[in-house]
This record gives structure tokens, sequence and C-alpha cells, in this order.
């Protein structure tokens, strides 16, 4: 829902359901953004942390892994959005980022 309502304002996004990757590993799902040039937005700070770790440890690149906590959607769409306005795709690559920090 997200994706649909980002696109709606004209990015260019996409959800893990939408593209068949609902339900894959986190490497998977981490391997396919990577492959599609795109910054991963996900509630599983858990276990993305050390996979960005692994990738810094490993030199290997990323789009922004950004990580948040479950929010109101509202809430979740003005993040989103701000960090859209605020971050450039040069910052976000190789980055590991909290949603919250784009209030």
């Amino acid at each position: 829902m997200l994706a649909s309502v980002l696109r709606g304002r004209g990015y260019n996004a996409i959800s893990a359901h939408e593209v068949g990757m609902r339900g894959k590993r986190d490497e998977e799902q981490l391997e396919y953004a990577v492959s599609q040039r795109r910054v991963l937005l996900t509630f599983n700070a858990r276990h993305f942390a050390p996979l960005a770790e692994k990738y810094f440890k490993e030199g290997r690149e990323h789009y922004g892994i950004v990580v948040t906590k479950t929010l109101d959607f509202s809430l979740l769409i003005r993040l989103t959005l701000n960090l859209l306005r605020k971050a450039t795709a040069e910052e976000l690559q190789n980055s590991f980022a909290w949603l919250e920090s784009y209030r």
C-alpha cells in the first residue's frame, strides 16, 4: 500500500508483494533490491542491521537500507516522503538509516 501511495506522488516505488518477494529470506530481499538499484525499506531492523554490517565488511554495495518500527500508516507516509525529499541516492547508498531520523 505504501508503494502505491508513493507512485501516486510520482516516485518509482514497489513492494515485495508486488514483485513476488514477500516471504523470501532477508538476504534474498536485499539482493533483489541491489539488482534493481533500489533502497530497501523494512520493519525488520533486527535482521537487516547484521546484513548491512556483513555487506560493509565484505565490501559489497547496496543502495541503502532504511529501517523503522511499525508506525501508523499516515506517519509512515510522512516520514518516507521526508526521506525522499531530504536524502539523495548518493547519501543513501551503502547506508543503514532509521526512517524516524527524517522527522
